[in-house]
């Protein structure tokens, strides 16, 4: 379907998403304007819909690319080439989510945008290309350590949820200023460790 768009040069393409990114993270789903990126871009709105058919099309493009990022980012990082243990995933993950809160806030805040405010005509869709994502990321994980009993994908909802938890909280307070995440980005990734800690060791003290 993204042939044509996908034959463009990669600095182009690293582009056109880099704008659409920050549309769709500033605006969210409903409110972004397709006229808006277009002259940004200095494209005609018919090139625009060449490449990516719709402004839907466009929106779930983007989802899997950014998860696709998010994954490919956090097994380079932390994996070092071999199975990461399901535990040492608590401790790299608040770590994780600074470098990238850091680096490009844009894809933080399309991706909570995207969790919190999903348009229900693509609510399935988003649905989809998450659980795909959650496949490949426990296929990297050692769970030789993991209670038996306990089902992995439970986890990764409580994971979800952590994240959907902080994403409230980031959407309410940096009121659209993306430099607000370098002063104060350790202050949600300590709440989210925090947050991480409880599932990882519990409350009950034996």
């Amino acid at each position: 379907m993204y042939e044509t768009f996908e034959n463009l040069p990669l600095d182009r393409k690293e582009q056109i998403l880099q704008v659409c990114i920050e549309e769709f993270a500033k605006n969210g789903y409903e409110n972004t304007s397709t006229n808006t990126i277009v002259k940004r871009l200095g494209v005609s709105k018919g090139l625009l819909f060449l490449y990516f058919k719709s402004k839907m099309h466009l929106y779930l493009y983007l989802v899997d690319y950014l998860c696709e990022i998010f994954y490919d980012k956090f097994i380079k990082l932390f994996s070092n080439g071999k199975l990461t243990e399901f535990f040492d995933l608590f401790n790299c993950l608040g770590e994780f989510y600074k470098v990238v809160l850091k680096e490009n806030p844009y894809i933080i805040v399309f991706l909570f945008k995207a969790e919190l405010n999903i348009p229900p005509e693509i609510k399935q869709e988003i649905a989809f290309i998450r659980n795909e994502y959650d496949e490949q990321f426990l296929k990297n994980l050692n769970m030789n350590h993991v209670r038996k009993d306990i089902n992995i994908q439970s986890i990764m909802d409580l994971l979800h949820l952590v994240s959907y938890r902080i994403g409230q909280m980031i959407l309410s307070d940096y009121d659209g200023d993306m430099d607000y995440f370098k002063k104060h980005a350790g202050k949600y990734i300590k709440e989210y460790n925090e947050y991480l800690d409880i599932i990882k060791l519990g409350t009950y003290v034996r």
